[in-house]
This record gives structure tokens, C-alpha cells and sequence, in this order.
């Protein structure tokens, strides 16, 4: 198991991932990513197609081309990634910007969900989710559309790789440190047949 990691990015935003390779393998290829932008933070989340050192090679170079772009618009980084991914086997990835105004914009292609959870009266109830578009960055890239979420202090944006079950928006606590909430996903939903990640960030907001 990786992690948890965490690290501040923002002000406004706490942010941790906890993953783990394929059983009986030494690297994973799910990776995760955070970076300081101006007024927030760039956050993403990407799954080298399989598994093992391959995957975790391009996984990793992907991971390099969003943080040197992480400034740019999240449809033109996505071609900027494919580009540079063009003849490897690619990656699915989801990408989150959030600023410390309270405003997510988003976007996914392939099988990394990305989901906004809110607390009411104790409980999370998921507000939003990302849209995914079907591709691979790197071999087919389609054309994706970014939304928008307007955030409120206390929200969570949660991101996980296929290798977490599709069950997970149902398994995340309530409380806890976002590393402790990273933990306890993984914990509870990473499937043993793929490496498995799980990312969350917590919206402090604007005056934190």
C-alpha cells in the first residue's frame, strides 16, 4: 500500500490519496497528482492501461506532462497529454480543478470516477459526478466537454481508479482526515484483480 499521502495544495483545500499495486506485483499503475494553480488547485487521478512496470511507466509520464501543464484548461491539458502518450499504451484519467471560490470544473475520459460528496445532517450525499467520456488518452482521444459544480465548504471530491468497486461513493465516511477517508476506502473497496487508488480532497472554502 502507498500512503496515505497528503499534502497541502491550497489554502482552501485538503487533499490525500492512499493506493495500492495488483497483488504480487511490486509498482502499480494507478497515480495521483496535485498541484497548486492560481486561485486553487489541479487535482488528477490516472490508470495506466493494466498493470505492472508498463503501466506504471506511462502512467508516470502522463502524470509529468499534467503537472507541467497544470495551468492550462482541462480539455487542451487532456490533448497535450494524449499528444505526448501517442504509441504507449495509454491511460484513463480523471482531472479537477477547484478553485478557492467554490468552483469545481472537471472532466474524465475512461473509467476513473469523480464524484462530489456533501454532508446533510450526518450523512453524505453525493451532489454531483464527473462525466466520462469513453477513450484512452493516448490512443483514442474523444471530444470531452468540462462542467462546473459550485462547491460549499465541507464538500468532498472524490476520485478513484476502476480498481476501486463502483460501490465506493457508499463506503466513504463522514469524518476523519481526508488521509484517514482515503485510507478507509481503499481498505473497504480495493478489488484484488487490479492496482487500486483513491484520492479526496476536502473544500475548506473561500476564507480558509
Amino acid at each position: 500500500m502507498s500512503g496515505p499521502v497528503e499534502a497541502t495544495v491550497a489554502p482552501c483545500l485538503e487533499w490525500a490519496w492512499a493506493g495500492r499495486p495488483l497483488p504480487g506485483e511490486d509498482v502499480s499503475g494507478d497515480l495521483a497528482l496535485a498541484r497548486p494553480v492560481a486561485g486553487g488547485a489541479l487535482l488528477a487521478v490516472i490508470d495506466g492501461l493494466g498493470h505492472g512496470a508498463e503501466a506504471a511507466e506511462v502512467a508516470a509520464r502522463a502524470r509529468e506532462v499534467v503537472a507541467a501543464h497544470a495551468g492550462a484548461p482541462l480539455d487542451e491539458l487532456l490533448a497535450t497529454a494524449h499528444a505526448a502518450l501517442h504509441r504507449t499504451r495509454g491511460v484513463t484519467a480523471s482531472l479537477a480543478t477547484v478553485s478557492c471560490a467554490g468552483v469545481l470544473t472537471w472532466v474524465g475520459v475512461g473509467n476513473v470516477e469523480s464524484h462530489v460528496l456533501r454532508p446533510e445532517a450526518g450523512v453524505l450525499r453525493r451532489e454531483a459526478s464527473a462525466v466520462l467520456y469513453g477513450g484512452v488518452v493516448g490512443y483514442r482521444l474523444p471530444p470531452v466537454r468540462v462542467t462546473v459544480v459550485e462547491l460549499v465548504p465541507g464538500d468532498l471530491v472524490v476520485m478513484a481508479t476502476d480498481g476501486i468497486t463502483r460501490d465506493f461513493p457508499d463506503q466513504v465516511p463522514g469524518t476523519g482526515t481526508v488521509a484517514r477517508i482515503a485510507a478507509t476506502v481503499l481498505e473497504r473497496c480495493a478489488s484484488p484483480g487490479d492496482d487500486a487508488l483513491v484520492a479526496v480532497a476536502r473544500y475548506r472554502g473561500p476564507g480558509a
